[in-house]
């Protein structure tokens, strides 16, 4: 092929990841905001919005994108990063957040449910890297059909989350957008049609990645976890955002713990899809972006339980989680 023609493709690539990008965060941020509108019809409490309701709508690019590349396109690289990649940009998206925030840790504001959300975002992560080094090194672990025994521990406990937070919830919240005086039903009408927009648009976003691949000679692993994993972060940032100039810092971490827990326990969704457990076809590179998952949900959580303050515009945190999370995005370029 000549390589005009070769840069030609490579440019057409990036513009239709570009446009395809640019429709998916708009779709998916006005699902996100249905939803929510929906949630304040029902009276949820703000934690709770935040870690269901808006955390499931956010992930739902990471849940077609990913599935269509593990599924249609047999790429586990880029399905599996798509998980990670978004879990990370979620958790640098952070520093942003107290940068705007105001002086003070903005992880040292949040209530006692996004702690406990974030313990269980460590907790689910544990399971998943110690069922890749058993997978791995001892090669015996359970399956009961395509599905992994870790797969059925993660369902468990979120199930067991799903309880916990239900308790602990109250009533009453403050809203991040205004609810028009429009039926309920006419809501749900753009919910669902919104919804199905947004499907097509990560099944196109997942063929997308697959030409990035082809045209650029990138990692899977790589594209998946910062290329995928940025782009369908960005409902996650627009959401989020919104929450705090609604002066709802609770509701914009639970909105970035919530969609962590619910993306990592997306893969015994991906477990069905594959022809045998994901976690066993991990490579190096996957493994690698697992543990720096694990490493910043860690430095996450930890910190909300420390309430000391300090003056700057960013707290020791969430720079810290913005520096490793750099810095492993870059490692997984090297590695193929």
């Amino acid at each position: 092929m000549p390589v005009p023609l070769q840069m030609w493709l490579r440019v057409m690539v990036w513009f239709e990841f570009l446009i395809c990008g640019v429709l998916l965060t708009f779709f998916a941020y006005n699902l996100c905001k249905e939803g929510v509108i929906i949630s304040d019809r029902t009276h949820l409490e703000e934690g709770v919005i935040g870690m269901f309701f808006l955390a499931v709508a956010t992930s739902f690019p990471e849940i077609v994108t990913g599935g269509v590349a593990v599924f249609a396109l047999d790429k586990v690289g880029l399905g599996y990063g798509d998980i990670v990649g978004s879990v990370m940009a979620n958790l640098m998206i952070l520093s942003a957040l107290d940068y705007f925030s105001g002086k003070g840790r903005i992880l040292s504001k949040v209530s006692s449910l996004n702690r406990v959300t974030g313990i269980f975002v460590v907790g689910v992560v544990s399971v998943v890297l110690v069922s890749i080094i058993l997978r791995f090194k001892t090669g015996f672990m359970p399956v009961f059909g395509r599905v992994g025994i870790e797969s059925i521990f993660i369902v468990l406990i979120y199930f067991v989350y799903l309880r916990l937070v239900h308790k602990r919830s109250s009533t009453g919240h403050k809203s991040i957008y205004h609810v028009e005086t429009e039926s309920f039903w006419n809501i749900w009408a753009k919910f669902i049609l919104f919804l199905v927009v947004v499907i097509f648009l990560g099944m196109w976003m997942a063929k997308i990645s697959e030409k990035i691949v082809l045209s650029t000679g990138m990692s899977e692993t790589f594209t998946g976890t910062l290329i995928l994993g940025v782009a369908t972060s960005l409902p996650e940032i627009i959401v989020s955002f919104t929450a705090l100039r609604a002066a709802s810092i609770d509701m914009a971490v639970g909105n970035i713990l919530g969609s962590n827990l619910f993306d990592v326990c997306i893969i015994p969704f991906f477990d069905v899809l594959c022809k045998k457990p994901i976690l066993g076809l991990l490579t190096p590179g996957q493994i690698l972006a697992t543990v720096l998952v694990l490493i910043l949900s860690i430095i996450a959580a930890g910190s909300m339980f420390i309430k000391k303050q300090d003056r700057s515009k960013i707290g020791w945190d969430t720079g810290l989680i913005f520096i490793v999370g750099s810095a492993g995005f870059v490692l997984l370029y090297f590695i193929r």
